[in-house]
């Protein structure tokens, strides 16, 4: 059988996180892709599929299982800047996490694994988790590399690298010997959208200065100086530059996943921010209105009805 899912709505979240701080991530994992291998991988489920489905950043996942080999799955993803991302470090971790399960994908796909739910190497929780994780571990593959350079204390001479995570925005990790810093180029088409994005990036300037065990944080709408070498040039087009110096005390221990994990999701968190923010104002907006039409309707003149004498005649005011 055949299903199209469209971009999910019902999304879960860090719920110790939000319930500490007030503040809602987006998992890392595609609740789609884990709800349909669940069965699957933990269950004993075996049935032939294809499903097609859609995620953040324009991200299009597959799942295939044929019917001569139900037992066997195949996920498929298509995702902007994939050859980039496989040669800047993603290749290594897809292969630490998924020995000898690559798989050419099909048209239209740019990364492909096969595995067989009958014979799930190590934890299979463990292994299921990883596996919707997938659009992460592609994209996180630049950053995991960078903070184990930063680590060896190697990171010194390697240079400044972008990529293309969507169609007008980039990202670019910048090492030093003492720092990783990770900057995003925010741009949104929306007007409206653009304008709350440069208020809420400037409140993660103020925010950090609260907290000061956490990265530095800096926005501005010029390129800042780390891509000085880059040539870019400044535009009052998009949202602006939004940079993160991560130290080694930032990546130490399991705080280098976390990192990774928070600020590949970044814009995906900001976006979903943004998009929660107007619906509150319309929320608002409706709620004045409706009120506004009840004292309005309160107000309306009472209609003078027919005059009448002492003995009971009617009589009309000219």
């Amino acid at each position: 059988h055949k299903q199209n899912f469209p971009i999910p709505t019902g999304l879960q979240f860090v719920s110790d996180t939000m319930a500490a701080k007030g503040l809602i991530f987006l998992e890392a994992k595609s609740s789609i892709l884990y709800e349909q291998l669940h069965p699957r991988i933990l269950s004993g489920k075996r049935e032939p599929c294809e499903i097609t489905f859609n995620d953040f950043d324009d991200v299009m996942f597959k799942i295939l299982c044929s019917p001569e080999t139900p037992n066997i799955v195949q996920v498929h993803i298509a995702m902007r800047s994939v050859p980039e991302l496989r040669k800047l470090g993603a290749q290594e971790l897809l292969d630490k996490l998924f020995p000898s399960m690559e798989t050419s994908p099909v048209d239209g796909f740019d990364y492909a694994l096969q595995f067989d739910c009958d014979n799930i190497p190590g934890d299979a929780s463990q292994f299921l988790t990883a596996v919707s994780e997938l659009r992460r571990h592609l994209a996180g593959g630049l950053l995991n590399r960078a903070f184990d350079s930063l680590l060896a204390k190697t990171s010194a001479n390697d240079p400044v690298v972008s990529v293309s995570y969507r169609r007008s925005e980039s990202m670019f990790v910048c090492p030093s010997a003492s720092k990783v810093v990770v900057i995003y180029q925010i741009d949104f088409s929306d007007l409206t959208d653009r304008a709350l994005a440069r208020v809420y990036l400037q409140e993660f300037v103020e925010a950090q200065r609260a907290a000061r065990t956490s990265p530095p944080v800096n926005y501005s709408k010029e390129p800042p100086g780390e891509l000085s070498s880059l040539g870019l040039i400044a535009s009052s087009d998009t949202a602006g530059f939004i940079s993160f110096a991560l130290e080694e005390r930032h990546v130490s221990g399991n705080g280098k996943e976390k990192a990774i994990t928070l600020l590949q999701g970044f814009r995906n968190y900001l976006h979903y921010h943004i998009k929660c923010s107007k619906t509150y104002l319309h929320m608002r907006m409706r709620k004045r209105v409706a009120g506004w039409m009840l004292i309005l309707n309160r107000a309306l003149p009472e209609v003078e009805g027919d005059k009448k004498t002492a003995a009971g005649k009617t009589f009309a005011r000219k």
